[in-house]
């Protein structure tokens, strides 16, 4: 594999930005101020954990203890059915290119104070980076500052969400902080993944500060003005909502929202996120999927909004096979308990862009024969899995020789075919 300093140098496309911000007229306020470092203490040991569609950059070091989660906003997902790369985000680039995650910060890929970009299609510079630090990780793949408002004092600001050409953004404020806990360290290892970080007992690692459509447990997780958790039976955990009687507060940087009626509490309203390119097809919320659906007591305005539904690929949590697509069915589900998404299969199974690889594999609970499973990585602590899906080695189906570690249900009956 190519060395990061030996790839071809140069800046991406930037991907989406306003077009109030990209206009070249030398009016460049604070752009090209380098803004200064917080005073923190450094990191003897750092690690960064990349999580695309969790939407976080995760800074830890084991000789510290030291753990914070940060949002970022990375690449937008390729919609061109043409391309090897449809339906993943341009953040996945290095992935797929070389087919390993990891890859590291070093002295001679950062810039501590980065402001101008170059357009490669046109070659005009504007100075988007705004005097913040610029961590490339992969070639000109990098995690740098946010762009949005660049020609504010501070920095700019962060849209949360599939954004960029394929760097990681982030807060000002924030990519400040892990250039100064990272700055002076050989090599600072960074972990690349497209699915959300799991945390060691399975939940999935988020901002301390919740909004709409997080994960939840309980209400309690919720913390924001009329927050509560939600049910969601495919997962058998909850998101984020809130009480509304027709409107919902925004927040900046994340998809506005909107108020429907609760499905399960007979004449309340709750607000869900709206479904946008920023959060396409609501892929950052677990188990969360597009619905046409009516404003509580307006029934006349409509949105297409964020609401449980299961992506319906292999692995994917179910109650009837009409939750699947794609040529898969529901094997597994009781009427209180979730299946699976799979198909029957003899040794091999198709795979998807976008999703985890498959395997086929025999497992009682989906029924007799082979049945495709969504391989995991037990290192990650398997972050491809569903909550309630243990990550387990297991043999090919009528291959024994050949084994991988797969999410496989933990609950429910045998199916009989």
């Amino acid at each position: 594999m190519p060395d990061e300093t030996d790839l071809p140098g140069g800046d991406l496309p930037l991907g989406d930005v306003s077009a109030e911000d990209m206009k070249a007229d030398g009016q460049w306020g604070s752009a090209l101020d380098c803004k200064p470092l917080p005073m923190v203490p450094a990191l003897a040991n750092p690690k960064i954990t990349l999580s695309i569609d969790g939407l976080t950059l995760h800074l830890t070091d084991a000789a510290s203890g030291y753990d914070r989660v940060f949002p970022v906003g990375p690449g937008q997902i390729e919609t061109d059915p043409t391309s090897g790369e449809f339906r993943e985000s341009l953040s996945y680039f290095p992935i797929a290119s070389t087919g390993r995650s990891d890859f590291q910060i070093t002295p001679s890929t950062i810039q501590p104070c980065k402001t101008w970009w170059t357009d490669p299609a046109t070659g005009i510079k504007t100075p988007v980076f705004a005097g913040l630090p610029f961590l490339s990780f992969y070639g000109n793949y990098a995690i740098h500052g946010p762009v949005d408002n660049y020609r504010a004092p501070n920095g700019g600001s962060l849209r949360r969400g599939y954004v960029s050409h394929g760097c990681f953004r982030m807060e000002a404020a924030d990519i400040l902080e892990v250039y100064a806990r990272i700055k002076g360290v050989a090599k600072v290892p960074v972990h690349l993944q497209r699915e959300p970080e799991k945390k060691p007992e399975g939940t999935k690692l988020d901002l301390a500060t919740k909004w709409i459509g997080a994960a939840c447990t309980q209400s309690a997780d919720c913390n924001f003005p009329n927050g509560f958790c939600a049910t969601n039976k495919l997962t058998q955990r909850g998101y984020c909502s809130a009480r509304c009687t027709a409107y919902c507060a925004d927040k900046p940087g994340y998809p506005s929202t909107f108020c429907i009626a609760d499905p399960n509490a007979a004449g309340q309203g709750m607000c869900v996120a709206k479904a946008t390119p920023t959060n396409f097809e609501c892929r950052p919320y677990d188990h969360l999927g597009v619905a046409t659906l009516a404003r509580f007591n307006q029934p006349t305005v409509t949105a297409n909004v964020c609401v449980p539904k299961s992506p319906g690929w292999v692995g994917d949590h179910c109650f009837a096979s009409s939750d699947c697509s794609s040529g898969t069915t529901c094997k597994g589900a009781t009427a209180l308990t979730a299946g699976v998404c799979t198909m029957s299969c003899d040794r091999y199974c198709a795979d998807q862009p976008g999703y985890a690889d498959t395997f086929c594999a025999a497992v009682p609970q989906l029924g007799t024969g082979g049945s495709c499973l969504r391989q995991c990585t037990p290192s990650s602590n398997a972050a491809e899995c569903p909550s309630d899906m243990a990550c387990v080695t297991t043999a090919r189906n009528g291959d024994p020789a050949t084994k991988k570690s797969v999410c496989r249900p933990t609950t429910g009956t045998v199916v009989t075919q």
